[in-house]
């Protein structure tokens, strides 16, 4: 009972402990776009990974960064990349070369090419 009552109590610490860090990171991500330095810490990667979580950090993010006074800031760089729509190409590309029925006429005998 007593190792029960102890893991209970170590469970609720980690968890606590987790959600304060996330807090206080996301106040810092945020602070951080609002700063005319650029912050490493909070680049693409940090944000891409806020978006594909699809956390209120980022929410916060998006739209602070779509306010047309702060679209210029240097780290909503990196917010405005990840939101940015994103254009699939296709593995069934066409080739570049010749396509077939068309035949290239080879040059005449005596003429250059413009």
């Amino acid at each position: 009972m007593k190792r029960l009552a102890f893991c209970l109590i170590v469970t609720a610490l980690v968890i606590i402990g987790c959600r304060n860090k996330s807090a206080e990171q996301g106040n810092s991500a945020l602070a951080a776009l609002k700063s005319s330095n650029p912050d490493e810490k909070y680049g693409f990667a940090f944000w891409s990974d806020q978006f594909q979580r699809k956390t209120d950090i980022w929410q916060q993010a998006r739209a602070f960064c779509n306010e047309p006074d702060h679209r210029s800031f240097i780290n909503c760089q990196a917010v405005q990349a990840v939101a940015a729509p994103r254009i699939p190409f296709s593995a069934t590309m066409p080739s570049n070369g010749p396509q077939p029925g068309l035949l290239s006429t080879p040059p005449t005998e005596g003429k250059t090419s413009p």
